[in-house]
């Protein structure tokens, strides 16, 4: 009794150090890469990949059960990430919370922003930002560009933020407009010509050895990072109710470390990421219309350089 009691405290306390901001209405986890979140019959999802702080295979029902076991209720899926994928992930800790982020969600007022490292200098890019709107094709699960428009149509904004002037490197931003599956990775290797680093899917190519000399690519990594999400939230009292809240989720610390190695620029709130209202930095991270609170550094998950 007392063994299962210590063992399910502990998955408890391990559940919650991946919950980055959390308040009455919502949760936001910081999703490691490998785990890969699909939707099931029943409310919840599932997860093949690594618990957050080790090797040991585990499952994302086992991650929501230890979140419901140390904040009171099971929280609800309301989107999901790619498997390589790190960063901001929702949940909503009730049913009511859920109906209403899946509403906005379809309304497309929930902003979601990436931040990949993507394998190609300055001269790469035809211009400093811009927009790809080629149609994409599945074929077996497998994405590819359709040059004679008959596809799914697709939209990704791009942002080159920064060029490494030592290895053929750069960070974009990037926002989807479209939410099909490895719409970013395709559109990136295939239209932009800059694979995301990482990516042995669209790009069959290794790293060059300029690269590799420059910095550690670990393997079966994917360097692309759900960065920030945004939605519409509501005061009880006072003349302005509804607001944006914004969740900016940490980069990963290899992500850092390779844009240190390869002297490409971060922004303190790429870094360590942040609460934003109506585009704001909340420098205590406290939402007190909310109950909100960002959690990193009470769990010692804040990345450092």
């Amino acid at each position: 009794m007392t063994s299962r009691f210590v063992q399910q405290t502990g998955r408890s306390m391990r559940a919650l150090e991946s919950v980055i901001y959390c308040d009455r209405a919502i949760i936001v986890l910081q999703k490691p890469p490998g785990l890969v979140c699909q939707l099931n019959h029943s409310r919840s999802l599932w997860v093949e990949g690594r618990m957050l702080e080790g090797n040991r295979e585990s499952n994302f029902n086992a991650l929501l059960h230890g979140l419901g076991k140390a904040l009171g209720d099971r929280p609800f899926p309301v989107h999901r990430l790619d498997k390589g994928t790190t960063g901001a992930l929702l949940l909503a800790r009730s049913a009511t919370h859920a109906r209403k982020l899946s509403q906005q969600f379809q309304s497309r007022t929930v902003d979601k922003t990436y931040l990949a490292l993507v394998r190609g200098g300055a001269k790469s890019f035809p211009s400093k930002s811009g927009e790809i709107r080629t149609p994409i094709l599945y074929n077996d699960g497998r994405a590819s560009i359709d040059p004679s428009f008959q596809g799914d149509p697709s939209a990704t904004e791009w942002e080159l933020i920064a060029s490494s002037s030592k290895v053929p490197l750069s960070l974009l931003r990037l926002k989807l407009h479209t939410g099909h599956k490895h719409q970013l990775r395709v559109h990136l290797a295939h239209c932009l010509n800059v694979p995301i680093l990482g990516d042995t899917l669209y790009s069959k190519k290794p790293p060059s050895e300029i690269i590799r000399s420059a910095t550690t690519v670990p393997e079966d990594r994917i360097f692309l990072h759900a960065a920030h999400l945004s939605l519409f939230q509501y005061r009880a009292s006072g003349p302005k109710k509804r607001f944006r809240l914004g969740i900016s989720a940490p980069l990963p610390a290899d992500f850092v470390k390779i844009c240190i190695d390869s002297e490409i620029p971060l922004a303190p709130a790429e870094v360590h990421g942040g609460v934003f209202i109506d585009g704001e930095l909340v420098e205590d991270g406290k939402v007190p219309d909310l109950g909100g609170s960002w959690m990193p550094e009470l769990n010692g998950m804040q990345n450092r350089t």
